[in-house]
């Protein structure tokens, strides 16, 4: 991992809404796709989901599918309403949106940056209620949301997460489907960000991707401590959280890293809920690596 030597300045105003967000892929391309048949995409997510129903057959450019593994309760129908698993039809997609904090933490995909500015059509992939479910759920459901449309859409040249900057590839998304439920969700929807503090010896690694269904992101504010270490420890620290509904509370230890970079039970570190330190402004479990650790905590 390359330290970035663009200064940028902290906007403390950036913070996350004080609710659930809504998860939205961006499919991207160069060259513009062709629309698939709704029945193609129908059927490759029942391969997942079991029977689903398109409920705008008169759209087949814009589909949406009614999914009854997956309901949604509100106070006004508390027996709950099937989700729907959303896609957009194709729009044309500016890179020029994507500023240049964001383009920093493209730490996935070699040339990332190059690749986001050759793409120029997107196609929109969410689930409308889908904010409401329990995280795992979510997570099952945007998967294969994904993989339907990644089989209907064999040109996608790149996948984008708008509420966490995360950039992959189609490429990277297949291979992730050796690993588990969280490995899977994390590898596609949650970033592991590397800053170093201007001016001090001080780095801050954090995820961020968590807070879009309520859940706490990673941080660790540190020197001496190899960042790519750091990075690989935040991201098994966020799985250990999502596989286990997030158990830990402030004040519990958590292993530590070791110096060739696994983890280790000695020494234990301590861990607490605050607000993080770099933008968008939201709760992060942060942890304090004892002789490692900057910074100050209360």
């Amino acid at each position: 991992m390359k330290k970035e030597k663009k200064v940028f300045d902290q906007n403390t105003a950036d913070r996350v809404p004080d609710r659930n967000q809504m998860l939205i892929v961006q499919l991207l391309f160069r060259e513009k796709p062709e629309t698939p048949d709704p029945k193609a995409l129908q059927a490759e997510l029942e391969k997942h989901l079991g029977k689903v129903e398109n409920i705008v057959p008169d759209k087949p450019d814009m589909p949406m599918f009614s999914v009854p593994k997956y309901v949604a309760k509100f106070k006004d129908a508390p027996e709950g309403i099937p989700v729907l698993a959303d896609y957009l039809a194709p729009c044309e997609f500016d890179p020029a949106n994507i500023d240049d904090f964001t383009r920093s933490q493209f730490w996935d995909v070699q040339d990332g940056k190059e690749l986001i500015d050759e793409c120029k059509y997107m196609v929109g992939v969410f689930s409308m209620y889908g904010a409401v479910l329990p995280h795992k759920q979510q997570a099952e459901l945007i998967l294969a949301q994904v993989d339907a449309a990644l089989k209907c859409y064999p040109t996608c040249d790149a996948i984008y997460l708008t509420t966490s900057g995360k950039l992959t590839t189609p490429e990277q998304f297949e291979e992730c489907k050796q690993f588990d439920l969280a490995g899977r969700y994390i590898r596609l929807c949650v970033n592991a960000r590397f800053f170093t503090i201007n001016g001090s010896d001080d780095m801050i690694v954090d995820t961020l991707g968590f807070y879009v269904f309520g859940g706490a992101d990673v941080q660790v504010h540190f020197r001496g401590m190899n960042p790519n270490h750091v990075v690989n420890y935040v991201y098994n620290i966020a799985s250990y959280q999502f596989e286990n509904d997030f158990p830990i509370v402030s004040g519990d230890t958590v292993d530590s890293i070791g110096e060739d970079g696994s983890m280790q039970w000695k020494p234990q570190w301590k861990a607490q809920y605050e607000d993080s330190l770099i933008q968008p402004i939201r709760t992060v479990l942060d942890v304090n690596c004892g002789q490692y650790a900057a910074g100050s905590r209360d």
